[in-house]
């Protein structure tokens, strides 16, 4: 468009300053014929001018700039001129004189021949200018999107294919863009097996410690029972988080069926339908599933009602989980999601709560390209939504 413009603008310009001034220089020539030929009529053949009958109107085209420019020149040049038609005739004009008189001349006599063709190259110049840029650009722009791509599937936990290619910033950026994804890549490996290597090297202690307190008769032992308990929940989530992370492999699945299975292996026997349609979605199966079996079990943890449904829609599926307990209030949602975070103070029951529950399922969501958010539910307490993209 701006190379379009440009022409355009430039066109007009020229056709105007141009075309105009010749226009008036061979007007002013034609004029000499005029006067004499309306002395001396004998010599109209000869100078190719023939009496005719005036035009009735002036007709002129709004977009005849030359035609505009002749008019003023023989208004100047004839102070008795009447009319002036250029539409009637084609190639033709036609002048009127208040004594009653008319000329009829060629157009070719008073402006330039086909001024309109300078301005048709120009456009047809733009246009081909524009058709070559819009090539250029699209293989440039096309490097750019297969790296925003790339990018965003991978913020989805998948590892396309992606081969840097274009200009030369553009494959500094996908080089840069490789170097990232092998460093995250790198540093999930190395937090998973540092997570691993030391829940697995804390089991042996742990055992041993809850050995020797099972042999103590004291009223101290069973506040540190309950303690080394809990630890061992901790390195059991530690564990089972670890795996997963690991192992787990994208799928095409069916997205309520894995919830189901999540509630199944949070709440066994209690019946809980989820609601929803079924959809069928490229997700990570084990950690979708372990994800819906923390959010079920912090929901019957704080709560007896429990509720949980798939919304689907064009662009993301929302996995919804709700309890009628005491809720999180909206200034400690986000501390809430922190790993090792217990909010006493907004839920008391804290049996077995390790603060990992909600972390993991935060890491799972944003594993898909996703979300985790907190919102209260209707039924009262808390509102637990894994956000999946399509």
């Amino acid at each position: 468009m701006p190379i379009v413009t440009l022409q355009l603008a430039v066109a007009v310009m020229f056709l105007q300053r141009h075309y105009e001034d010749v226009t008036i220089q061979m007007t002013s020539n034609m004029t000499r014929e005029i006067e004499l030929v309306r002395r001396m009529p004998d010599l109209a053949a000869q100078l190719g001018i023939d009496p005719v009958p005036p035009p009735v109107t002036t007709r002129i085209r709004w977009w005849d700039l030359s035609a505009r420019a002749m008019r003023r020149r023989l208004e100047t040049s004839f102070d008795d001129l009447s009319t002036v038609d250029t539409v009637s005739e084609r190639k033709t004009v036609l002048l009127g004189f208040t004594d009653g008189t008319g000329l009829r001349f060629p157009r070719n006599a008073v402006s330039a021949a086909n001024p309109h063709q300078l301005l048709v190259l120009m456009v047809a110049v733009a246009v081909l200018m524009t058709a070559v840029s819009f090539l250029f650009m699209r293989g440039q722009i096309r490097p750019i999107r297969r790296l925003a791509h790339a990018a965003e599937a991978f913020g989805r936990g998948q590892d396309p294919d992606y081969r840097p290619s274009g200009a030369t910033e553009v494959r500094a950026a996908g080089m840069a863009f490789l170097d990232m994804r092998q460093r995250i890549e790198r540093h999930i490996e190395q937090r998973t097996l540092l997570l691993s290597g030391v829940s697995h090297d804390l089991r042996t202690p742990l055992t041993r410690m809850k050995l020797e307190l099972s042999m103590m008769d004291s009223d101290e032992a069973g506040a540190l029972t309950g303690d080394v308990e809990a630890m061992e929940r901790i390195i059991d989530t530690f564990l089972d988080f670890a795996r997963e992370s690991a192992s787990d492999e994208r799928a095409a699945v069916d997205v309520r069926d894995i919830v189901q299975e999540g509630v199944d292996m949070a709440a066994p026997g209690r019946g809980i339908a989820v609601a929803g349609p079924s959809v069928t979605s490229d997700v990570l199966p084990d950690g979708l599933r372990r994800a819906v079996a923390n959010l079920v079990s912090n929901a019957l943890r704080y709560g007896g009602d429990v509720r949980v449904g798939v919304q689907v829609s064009d662009a993301a599926i929302v996995i919804a989980v709700e309890d009628d307990g005491p809720g999180i209030a909206p200034a400690d949602r986000e501390e809430a999601m922190r790993p090792f975070a217990r909010l006493d103070a907004a839920r008391s029951n804290t049996a077995g709560n390790v603060g990992l529950g909600l972390s993991i399922v935060r890491d799972v969501a944003r594993a898909h390209g996703g979300a985790l958010r907190l919102g209260t539910s209707d039924l009262g307490g808390l509102k637990a939504e894994i956000v999946v993209p399509r």
